[in-house]
């Protein structure tokens, strides 16, 4: 029972105490008939509801993948009454929003299951930016024909829709490759990263189990350690940093950017910011795919009212150069390099 049904009760039972009132001033029998079947009325209308709402099926239809801005989101809730009682009030409760904001109020869609039938209702969103848009039904109520009581059935819906920025046109920009020594990789398929052998050396606390050089340990009996001349690694290096002012041109600029790069054919990295713990993640870009996961990992993360991306990305990666920035709607691109 919801706290809507108390009202509809009172109201009945009001209804009733007047009949009687009315049946014992006016002694009219046709008024007692009038109450009693007022006071059985209730339990049949529980009654077939509740009977009815068991074969009631409830299907919500979305649109697969993502969606490009702009756009229009339109998602259909189909009811099928599978009995000959029709069922005047189904309530879906649902919420919808974009998730890099804060999460949207309730709402609440009034729709009936007419007998033997099934019926479609149609809910028209229309989408306001780029992001990751939740549409979640919460509850759904059956309520009998006299709103006594209301039930609940067992059926909740969630999915997640991404939409992709729009493209935007990027004025003329030559980029830099970031640059960064590596310690933990070995190899590169595309050859930007080599560990050439520089030699050999006594075992020390801390070296890996995996750079011990097991054929001269077993030959001389003392534990040797091959130890690599590292090169540097040349990338590009996009930090976008996000802020709710400027958060629908930072998505379609870095959007944009990512296209062009890999239409040239050029791999790149994305650090993506943390906010919770001002951590970053790398991702490697090639191809469209990629992109969109890195789009993708970037709408699950919350947004600030001023983005404090660069200033950690500076304390963490202090030797780090050549980073492109991704703030205020612009490309912030940073100064050549020093060659090594």
């Amino acid at each position: 029972m919801r706290g809507r049904n108390l009202l509809y009760i009172a109201g009945y039972f009001t209804g009733i105490f007047i009949l009687i009132l009315g049946a014992v001033f006016y002694r009219q029998p046709l008024i007692t008939v009038l109450i009693l079947l007022m006071m059985i009325l209730p339990v049949i209308s529980i009654a077939l509801t509740r009977a009815a709402m068991k074969k009631l099926t409830i299907e919500v239809i979305m649109p697969e993948g993502e969606l490009s801005m702009p756009s229009d989101l339109n998602v259909t809730i189909s009811l099928h009454n599978h009995t000959p009682f029709p069922l005047l009030n189904c309530a879906l409760n649902f919420t919808f929003g974009n998730l890099f904001f804060r999460k949207p109020p309730v709402q609440e869609l009034i729709m009936p299951a007419e007998a033997l039938s099934r019926h479609d209702f149609k809910l028209p969103f229309t989408l306001g930016g780029a992001g990751m848009f939740d549409f979640s039904v919460t509850e759904v109520f059956v309520t009998d024909y006299l709103h006594f009581y209301s039930f609940k059935l067992p059926y909740t819906f969630h999915r997640e829709i991404p939409v992709l920025p729009e493209k935007c046109e990027l004025p003329p920009f030559k980029l830099s490759k970031a640059l960064i020594e590596s310690d933990e990789s070995e190899t590169s398929p595309e050859g930007e990263l080599t560990r050439d052998l520089l030699q050999l050396r006594e075992y020390r606390p801390g070296d890996r189990i995996k750079d011990i050089h097991w054929k001269m340990t077993a030959k001389t009996g003392d534990i040797s350690v091959k130890e690599y001349e590292r090169s540097k690694d040349l990338y590009y290096l996009i930090l976008p940093e996000l802020d709710i002012n400027y958060l629908q041109s930072d998505l379609s600029v870095f959007y944009s950017l990512g296209l062009s790069l890999i239409k040239q054919r050029e791999s790149f990295r994305v650090a993506i910011y943390h906010t919770t713990d001002k951590s970053f993640d790398m991702y490697k870009i090639n191809d469209d795919e990629s992109l969109i996961q890195a789009l993708y990992r970037l709408y699950l993360e919350p947004v600030e009212n001023l983005s404090t991306a660069a200033e950690s990305f500076d304390y963490q990666y202090p030797d780090m150069q050549g980073v492109i920035r991704i703030s205020s709607g612009r490309l912030i691109l940073p100064e050549e390099p020093e060659v090594y």
